[in-house]
């Protein structure tokens, strides 16, 4: 039911008081739709690309009938045509960078149609007709990297139809450019706002009665039974029809009696018995189709037949073999143990070695030819003889001749290059019996190339935020902190961290500092230089961001018997030379007496500034300002 107004004899009814009626009627309406969660898109606008030819618009089926939450019937009888080109206050959804995306909402909002315009009494026009109407609009989300945009919030007073995706040099929407997982359907009452009675159930027991406690509970129950966690059937409840030697009627019988069946070990009644096996051919033996138990039985036969003539397998003296080369036995017991004497054999001329062949092998300066172990042994002792025949064992070291390798050594044999190696370490470390035993006196170093050449590269206490190096170019020596030269350009070792460090070349000394935190950059954040060898150097030179806060002020006195209009001023240098002229230089009082409003700034150069005050200042009296000054560039 909805909120009444009970009109009265004789009531002068106003326009307020009418529409206030019908408000309360149709407010009733919707809080019926509102309170039993009637809410939701029922039928209609479904979003497609624009057809015929894609383009940057989405098209929307109709009719199209729709609630929002607050129970307002949204309708469109034709199909509608939504730009996604701009959004619902005229700004463009377009994705400027590549590599990013963004998403748009599309929502349908409640809105109302005037018509019929009248005048009323106090000549004002006014729309008489106030129908039920619609609205789609266009939100656009935040720029994010492709795969990590966000989508559009959705909002309390409007339906989402649907989400569209907007790429980089994006100009037509597709199908996969459109999602409707969040699409805001049609919604006649929450499950959990329907009750139910379980009262005598016996197998479900769902937390709450409402529909969708017993909906989740019979879907806790279903995942365990399909799973296998839990209510599975017992083998004893589940149907088998007999077949075969297999009698009984459930799968629980059936496995055991299967089981005991194939296990049996009964004379005459073997489970051995019930496994079936094919035809198996062979010479001179063959085996025809039947059971394990009948093959089994077979070849238990056969296998004693063949061994009954001996206690086990053949003896070696009853196998023949025929003569063959330089073996003369005729069966394998005589061969085998000719062979061996054969191997055995070191009489002159006919040794065991002399029965064992031996390939061609091939080297400098010496080689050996095919023929048998025993002819490459002897040839093997010439060529060892006659290496070794000068000498009673190894070569001595100055007789060991040593190639010219193009580097620093000019030795021409192993003993002259070891004196000449143990030399040059000796110029660049103490020896061992020495107090600073193996360190390093001064360290020389060669010419490592052009560019920016790596001189030291020290990781210290393991932490990359602290590597240190030093590079050296045609001009100057840098030391960095964070910071190495990659062959292009600055490199961190801790991306996200500092880096810094200072150079100092024959003309200048420069510190610097990067506070961009990008892996690479070629230009430092900031830098504070010192020229050195320029004819102005009495102050670091910096460039990028400069803030300075300093001190200035001024004090004079009145000696005069009358009122005064005095100037007053001075003149400030700055601590360190600025990039260029101050964007902004700011004053700030500390301290003043007898001083009207601020000092005013003149003449700021990169150098300085100048500052002044025109004041009138009583007889005999005396005024001043002290303050600071903040610049910014």
């Amino acid at each position: 039911m909805s909120g009444r107004t009970d009109f009265f004899f004789r009531q002068k009814v106003t326009e307020a008081e009418l529409d206030l009626a019908f408000e309360l009627l149709e407010l009733a309406d919707r809080n019926l739709a509102a309170d039993i969660g009637v809410y939701g898109i029922i039928s209609g606008a479904e979003p497609t690309p624009h057809s015929p030819v894609p383009n940057l618009t989405v098209d929307l089926t109709a009719p199209a009938r729709a609630y929002d939450n607050l129970g307002q019937r949204i309708f469109f009888g034709t199909g509608q045509v939504v730009d996604c080109s701009v959004d619902l206050t005229g700004i463009p959804t377009e994705v400027p960078v590549a590599g990013q995306e963004r998403w748009l909402g599309l929502f349908l909002r409640f809105e109302r149609l005037l018509s019929d315009p009248r005048t009323d009494g106090n000549s004002q026009q006014v729309f008489f007709r106030r129908d039920e109407s619609f609205e789609v609009v266009v939100r656009q989300g935040p720029l994010g990297p492709v795969g990590g945009a966000s989508k559009v919030p959705l909002m309390p007073d409007e339906l989402l139809v649907c989400d569209v995706l907007r790429k980089n040099a994006q100009t037509q929407i597709l199908a996969p450019d459109i999602d409707v997982s969040r699409r805001q359907a049609f919604i006649f009452a929450q499950g959990d706002a329907v009750q139910i009675v379980s009262g005598v159930w016996s197998i479900l027991a769902p937390a709450v009665n409402t529909v969708q406690a017993a909906l989740d509970e019979v879907d806790s129950e279903l995942a365990g039974h399909f799973g296998g966690t839990a209510r599975r059937h017992p083998a004893t409840d589940i149907d088998y029809t007999p077949h075969g030697f297999v009698a009984a009627s459930d799968v629980q019988a059936a496995i055991d009696e299967l089981v005991d069946d194939l296990s049996s070990a009964a004379a005459g009644n073997p489970g051995a018995q019930r496994v079936g096996a094919d035809a198996v051919s062979g010479t001179p033996n063959a085996l025809a189709a039947s059971n394990v138990d009948s093959h089994l039985s077979q070849i238990l036969g056969w296998l004693n037949a063949h061994l009954g003539a001996t206690s086990g397998a053949h003896n070696a003296s009853a196998i023949a073999a025929a003569v063959h080369s330089y073996i003369a036995g005729t069966t394998v017991q005589a061969q085998l143990q000719e062979i061996v004497s054969d191997l055995a054999l070191q009489t002159a001329g006919s040794a065991g070695a002399s029965r064992v062949g031996a390939n061609a092998v091939s080297g400098s300066p010496n080689a050996l030819a095919a023929g048998t172990v025993d002819s490459q042994l002897a040839e093997l002792l010439g060529d060892v003889n006659t290496h070794v025949g000068a000498t009673s064992g190894a070569h001595a070291a100055s007789a060991i001749s040593v190639a010219d390798s193009g580097g620093n050594l000019s030795a021409s044999n192993v003993e002259t290059a070891l004196a000449e190696i143990i030399d040059a370490f000796e110029d660049d470390h103490y020896r061992g019996n020495e107090t600073n035993a193996g360190q390093h006196r001064p360290i020389h170093q060669p010419n490592f190339g052009t560019g920016k050449v790596l001189l030291w590269d020290a990781v210290g206490v393991g932490s990359n935020a602290s590597h240190f190096r030093v590079h050296a170019d045609n001009d100057s020596i840098w030391f960095t902190v964070n910071a190495f030269w990659n062959g292009s350009a600055w490199q961190r070792d801790l991306a996200g961290n500092y880096a810094g460090g200072f150079r100092f070349s024959r003309t200048a000394f420069e510190m610097f500092h990067d506070n961009s935190f990008t892996l690479t950059f070629t230009d430092w954040t900031r830098t504070w230089m010192l020229p050195m060898s320029s004819t102005v150097n009495s102050a670091f030179e910096m460039t990028g961001s400069t803030r300075e806060v300093g001190r200035c002020g001024f004090e004079t006195h009145n000696t005069y018997n009358a009122t005064r209009n005095m100037a007053v001023g001075g003149a400030n240098t700055f601590r360190s030379r600025f990039p260029a002229t101050p964007s902004s230089i700011t004053f700030t009082e500390t301290s003043s007496y007898n001083f009207s409003g601020s000092p005013t700034l003149w003449d700021a150069d990169r150098d300085g500034f100048g500052f002044f005050s025109y004041q009138n200042v009583s007889s005999n009296s005396t005024i001043y300002w002290f303050g600071t000054y903040t610049a910014v560039a």
